[in-house]
């Protein structure tokens, strides 16, 4: 045989073995896929709660509500037209309602006031913000040191109410000579944790003492929440929420935060605490962020209700019902409307 023609035979050996291994392969792909596929349950397909025979069905099926606040029932200081009258009306059929909200900016006693003022009828033991769930947290833990605040006077009210000593909320402007290598930071040694929440006298300095203090292994770093946004009134503008702090200080530091509100189950169980008849089969989460009141919904066993008045939005629904990602799947809600002012034809 020739030098060319076992060149040709070894090739064409080789072709058909690249072939076998590369069918193999693509069959074991389809087998995971398949395996995938039949141990992920289907996405729900949400219900548009657009007919009195569907809302009855609707509010047949729970006793509890849990409404989150901002772009649900107000967006900035403004009540979300029809809000007030749909959750009082919700009241009167006999539904339990509290308010499960993210925002740290105010004390609950602030938020009680908020809500009184804006039409809705509440009282203090039904509100649940997340400066009220850093503050149980770290009484729960018998936290006696002093507390950073990058936030709002809300996180360091309930700090106070728990007898937790605060410091850090207020501006603290950058000098005009810092630069990164001549930051000049006074640190304190009593500080033992760091909480994030919406700030919106954010700067340099407050960074850096965050950054500094978190990157003490002996210093709690505490999310009060990590909403990227907050939402706006005009959807052209993009308002950075405590998530973009969170995530600065997490790049710098390495550390990863301990998160204290919605998704996860620490804020549900804080709530639980105070209301032990919730039963999470018969109680609906409503909200408009999809990334995160639904899945604080799906986290805890609970229905969701999705309404367009705030951040997410009818596209936004369609494309974690339609994705690949099961984990988008958690973002689906169970039902939808436009706004509460939709139920109010209804009720």
């Amino acid at each position: 045989m020739s030098t060319y023609e076992l060149e040709n035979d070894f090739n064409n050996q080789m072709n058909l073995k690249n072939n076998r291994l590369m069918s193999a392969a693509i069959a074991g792909q389809r087998q995971q896929q398949q395996r995938k596929k039949q141990s992920t349950p289907a996405p729900v397909t949400p219900i548009n709660l657009d007919s009195k025979e569907r809302v009855q069905e609707f509010l047949d099926k729970f006793d509890f509500i849990l409404s989150d606040c901002d772009g649900v029932l107000w967006v900035n200081n403004g009540a979300v037209k029809g809000a007030a009258k749909a959750i009082n009306n919700l009241r009167s059929r006999g539904k339990r309602v509290c308010f499960a909200t993210n925002n740290s900016t105010k004390t609950r006693y602030e938020f009680h006031d908020k809500l009184l003022k804006l039409g809705f009828e509440a009282d203090l033991d039904e509100l649940f913000p997340t400066s009220y769930s850093t503050a149980v947290y770290l009484k729960s833990i018998g936290f006696e040191r002093k507390v950073f605040i990058v936030g709002q006077s809300g996180i360091a009210g309930e700090l106070a109410e728990m007898g937790i000593e605060s410091m850090g909320v207020g501006p603290d402007f950058t000098p005009r000579h810092w630069t990164p290598g001549m930051a000049e930071v006074d640190i304190d040694p009593d500080v033992g944790a760091v909480v994030v929440g919406f700030d919106n006298q954010i700067s340099f300095p407050k960074l850096t003492k965050a950054c500094t203090y978190v990157k003490d292994p002996g210093c709690l770093f505490i999310a009060s929440n990590a909403d990227e946004s907050f939402p706006h009134p005009d959807p052209r503008v993009a308002v950075p929420g405590p998530g973009a702090y969170v995530a600065a200080i997490q790049a710098v530091t390495g550390r990863e935060p301990i998160p204290l509100g919605k998704p996860y189950q620490y804020f549900f169980n804080i709530i639980r605490l105070q209301h032990p008849e919730i039963d999470p089969k018969r109680t609906i989460m409503i909200g408009d962020r999809l990334t995160t009141d639904m899945v604080f919904g799906r986290n805890n066993g609970l229905k969701t209700l999705f309404v367009q008045s705030g951040i997410g939005t009818y596209d936004d629904m369609v494309n974690f019902r339609n994705s690949p990602d099961p984990e988008d799947h958690k973002c689906v809600p169970d039902y939808y409307l436009n706004s509460l002012d939709d139920l109010n034809k209804y009720l």
